[in-house]
């Protein structure tokens, strides 16, 4: 089947969107997005007690002030807290902003790749690297750290990858490794020499599952974002990293994601550009 896109010469965004949708089942797209909302609230609950040393399995939801069972027709994602106006029903205790958030943020991240990759592997293996990202990027600006448990997850999740649906060599995935385990590596240590507080293990561990599961191209590419973002983010947002401590995480996942939708093609170009390809 030819590409929605290939028939249209100049497309307006707009026009490129819903022409896509239209190639893709509408239905599909409602479901993911569905289906994004419902990861988004288990993202919440990893987010929640992951840090705090909690188990994710038990107790079920519950309220973290009064310790109240959540009822689940309260524990619809997005529409049970403006339903509730933001408050908890048991002792009225204010619900943290982020719950929405997260659960609309993965509800956009799985529509949007099914919009990509319509129904198949692909989708499920970005779709499950974004969510772990999201989590991540939501841990590290909370706590500053990035748990081994969700990194070690993210490269188990590679590995399978590589073993059902592998999209690329095993030596371009080693050379991946290397590449970012070296320029994290790098990294931790100017910022050790310098006595910042960015560039931590945790981000050197990030960096190797994320290099092992882009490959050593779009991996550099991926850093480059990662590094851009954070700078901008730091220019702009300077008082609030006034103590040198920048989460880094968030800025991986933004990295991540353009390197989904982008990344590759970039990268092809730029390599054509120094005769490496054609």
């Amino acid at each position: 089947m030819n590409h929605p896109l290939a028939a249209l010469e100049n497309p307006t965004v707009w026009e490129a969107a819903w022409a896509v949708l239209r190639w893709q089942n509408p239905l599909g797209f409602l479901f993911a997005a569905l289906l994004g909302a419902a990861f988004g609230s288990f993202a919440n609950v990893v987010i929640y007690r992951v840090p705090r040393a909690l188990s994710i399995v038990k107790p079920a939801s519950h309220c973290p002030n009064c310790q109240k069972p959540i009822p689940p027709y309260h524990n619809i994602p997005i529409i049970s807290y403006l339903i509730l106006g933001g408050k908890s029903s048991c002792c009225r205790q204010t619900i943290s902003s982020r719950y929405p958030v997260i659960e609309l943020l993965s509800a956009l991240i799985f529509s949007a790749l099914y919009l990509l990759d319509g129904l198949s592997w692909v989708l499920a293996f970005h779709a499950s690297w974004m969510l772990l990202l999201l989590m991540l990027a939501a841990i590290d600006l909370e706590h500053y750290r990035l748990p081994n448990p969700l990194v070690a997850a993210g490269a188990v999740i590679s590995l399978l990858w590589m073993i059902v649906a592998p999209q690329q060599s095993w030596g371009d995935a080693a050379l991946g490794l290397l590449t970012g385990g070296a320029i994290a590596g790098v990294v931790m240590l100017v910022s050790r020499v310098l006595k910042g507080q960015w560039g931590g293990v945790g981000d050197f561990k990030l960096s190797l599952a994320l290099g092992f599961t882009f490959g050593m191209g779009r991996f550099i590419f991926l850093y480059l974002i990662t590094a851009i973002s954070a700078v901008l983010a730091y220019l702009i947002y300077r008082k609030r990293f006034s103590d040198g401590r920048i989460p880094m995480g968030i800025f991986f996942a933004v990295g991540a994601w353009v390197t989904i939708w982008v990344g590759e093609e970039l990268v092809r170009w730029y390599l054509s550009l120094i005769y490496f390809t054609k």
